[in-house]
């Protein structure tokens, strides 16, 4: 009773208690899903017309596509460069499909199942199954129908009649096909929104005849040019004022589709010290007393060497010049070394020299060998019947053909004793020492063989070498004090502010106002530098400092800025802009010049400009690169245009002041077909409608790329 009435009096605490753990229980459950609420709104890889794409999603499809590019190129791993193409490609094609869906919904364009199953197994196959390698004849580089049925054959029949490791090849393959046929469609799908496209831009019949006349007349120019490098910067004057007008105007030239940062860094590479060269030396020098004593030099190169030792004789080919130096003028058993030779220390000995072909052409039959089969008798009956077919006056070719067809006659080629190695000494021995055309029968590990020798190269004079190869690594000591010395380097107070002092100091090169896209792949060629982008963007603070550890490169980078999608700041494009007009100020300058001399003739003008007189033949208006002179569209309007004979006026160029006369026009004599030549404007329009539509829509529909905070 006492009990129960003790508990009655805490009834109250109790129940706060239980309230207390429940209200706690209650706004924990509420902050997880606040947070899970949370990390979905910031889960946006990009944005499509107000839809999120999240980063799940985009990377399912960057593992899609690296796996169609595995099984394409047949490797087994991508490198850092491909891996980006391919993440950059994933990306391009979402945004593209979205569009493509959002535009196709307003347009009623469809591919429909049969429409896409025509693609595939009609007359008109897809351009891009037709450019597949998995689908292509390797002997004729031409698509094959068959290749293709063959592939979906097999990925429709059911996996239970395949065996396990078969059934996870076969959903890969699957997987694969999916992967394509979603292309297929989306490939078809941007060909009807691009033939829409060039149907509301037609060509008329007399824009189609000036083109011709354009493309049909060519013009031969004499000019003198003055560039505007001749004249110094401070020969004219632009004001902020100016500037800033330019600026205002043009804002829209200055857009940035991804965020930029910009950064001050340098790089220090990990390399072998005095220490570490001094420790293999002492190693090298004990290998090599070790390679002097000893009888059979193959357990002494395994234990100092990377590579290991190889019992056989090489031509002179096959050395590099330090070991031929050595082993033509060297007697049997001499020891050359060590010697260093970049970052490695060798050695060589000189087994045995002999005079003997270098190669060998061979024909081959191989059996497993019977003991592996269980089969010893058998194998071994088959072999002799074989080897006495051959022995009986049949080729063989024809032995070797009649038991797998596509043996090529047991042709195995043309082959060095290196590159029999792995079949034995006896092997080796037999292949360069046999009768020609005498088939012998050799037993290897793991195989039966009847070879036959069917030629061999004009004896030369061959070595074998025991080669000692140490390589000098970076100890974990270098690497350490390295990095000791950044990491003081990176935690002095004053290395915000004075970096680039502190860093000369030490003996570093600096690179100063680096700029990096969020869609760049790494800074300045150095491999896998792409994760220092990645912390710049997101960096919040400016002047942060930061060490990053590279396979063989330490990068020290600051922060200097960050500059956001949308219009640069005037700051960050003043001195383009100042180039821009300091150029049209140059060339105002020059005309002005040049017109007060009152100049009339080439050679007067080409004085003047401390220039030469030169010529250029068949220029038409649609000319875009002129010879020599690259991208001047006024000399094209010259072309067009200009009379005949007559020095015209100075006139603005991309590259410097020009003045032109046309001496020459000439035309061909092919008839104007007015068919023909719209169908040209058509083709010329659509490709470059399609190209635009998409950035001009990237741009209505805010395309925002977010990809850069997650990798």
């Amino acid at each position: 009773m006492a009990t129960l009435q003790n508990i009655r009096n805490r009834a109250g605490f109790l129940v706060a208690v239980i309230g207390i753990a429940m209200l706690a229980f209650i706004l924990g459950d509420l902050l997880t899903s606040g947070t899970t609420i949370f990390n979905k709104a910031r889960d946006k890889a990009f944005e499509v017309n107000g839809e999120v794409i999240s980063t799940q999603d985009y990377f399912d499809r960057v593992t899609e596509w690296e796996n169609f590019q595995k099984m394409v190129s047949g490797e087994n791993s991508l490198d850092e460069n491909a891996t980006s193409q391919i993440r950059e490609l994933v990306y391009q094609q979402m945004v593209r499909e979205k569009i493509l869906d959002a535009q196709a919904k307003k347009l009623g364009l469809t591919v429909s199942k049969e429409e896409l199953n025509d693609l595939v197994h009609g007359e008109t196959i897809s351009p891009l199954l037709q450019q597949l390698p998995l689908f292509v004849n390797p002997e004729t580089g031409i698509y094959d129908r068959n290749a293709l049925m063959n592939f979906l054959n097999t990925i429709n029949q059911p996996t239970q009649s395949f065996k396990p490791e078969e059934q996870e090849l076969v959903e890969q393959y699957k997987s694969v096909w999916l992967f394509i046929e979603n292309l297929i469609k989306y490939q078809r799908l941007e060909e009807k929104f691009g033939a829409l496209l060039s149907g509301a831009v037609m060509a008329n019949d007399i824009e189609a005849k000036t083109y011709f006349d354009h493309s049909q007349t060519n013009a031969d120019l004499t000019y003198t040019v003055q560039n505007y490098y001749t004249i110094p910067d401070s020969a004219v004057t632009v004001s902020n004022e100016e500037i800033k007008a330019f600026y205002d105007k043009h804002k829209k030239d200055f857009k940035l589709a991804v965020p930029v940062a910009k950064l001050t860094y340098f790089v220090r590479e990990i390399t072998p010290s005095d220490a570490d060269f001094a420790e293999v030396e002492k190693q090298a020098n004990e290998a090599a007393e070790k390679l002097r004593q000893a009888q059979n030099p193959a357990p002494v190169v395994a234990d100092y060497s990377d590579t290991p030792y190889r019992d056989v004789f090489v031509a002179s080919n096959l050395l590099t010049p330090s070991q031929l130096s050595f082993a033509s003028t060297a007697a049997i058993s001499d020891v050359y070394g060590p010697v260093r030779e970049g970052d490695s220390y060798q050695i060589y000995k000189l087994i045995d020299k002999t005079v003997a072909p270098d190669s060998v052409h061979l024909r081959l039959i191989v059996v497993p060998d019977p003991s592996a089969l269980g089969q010893d008798s058998t194998v071994t009956h088959f072999m002799d019947s074989i080897y006495n077919e051959i022995q009986g006056g049949k080729s063989f070719e024809e032995v070797a053909n009649s038991l797998n067809p596509r043996s090529n006659g047991g042709d195995a080629g043309w082959a060095r004793e290196i590159d029999l190695t792995q079949l034995g000494k006896e092997f080796i021995q037999r292949a360069f020492s046999s009768p020609i055309g005498i088939p012998q029968k050799i037993s290897v590990p793991g195989q039966q063989i009847i070879m036959q020798v069917e030629e061999r190269t004009q004896p030369v004079t061959k070595y074998k070498l025991a080669i000692i190869n140490m390589p000098v690594v970076v100890s974990e000591k270098t690497a350490n004090n390295v990095d000791n010395e950044l990491n003081q380097f990176v935690s002095n107070p004053e290395v915000s502010k004075k970096f680039n002092e502190l860093a000369t100091e030490k003996g570093y090169s600096v690179v100063p106002n680096y700029t990096a896209t969020a869609t760049d792949y790494m800074i300045a060629q150095i491999p896998n530098s792409r994760q220092i982008i990645n912390w710049a963007l997101n960096e919040k603070t400016k002047g942060t400092v930061k060490k990053f550890d590279l396979t063989n490169l330490r990068v020290i980078a600051r922060l200097d800025e960050v500059i956001p999608a949308g219009i640069t700041p005037l700051s960050e494009v003043s001195a383009s802009i100042r180039s821009l007009l300091v150029r049209d100020k140059k060339a105002q300058k020059i005309i002005t010049d040049l017109k007060a001399k009152n100049l009339t003739g080439l050679d007067e003008y080409a004085s003047a400009m401390n220039s030469r007189v030169d010529t250029v033949k068949f220029v038409n208006f649609n000319t875009q690169n002129i010879s020599g002179l690259g991208f001047e569209p006024v000399l094209n309007a010259f072309s067009a245009y200009a009379p005949l004979n007559k020095v015209m006026e100075p006139t603005k160029g991309n590259m410097g002041v020009f003045v032109v006369r046309i001496d020459n026009r000439t035309r061909s004599n092919e008839s104007f077909d007015v068919k023909a030549t719209k169908a040209t404007l058509m083709n010329n329009n659509s490709y470059r409608l399609q190209m635009q539509s998409m950035e001009v829509l990237k741009d209505k529909l805010k395309v925002k790329d977010n990809r850069y905070r997650f990798y």
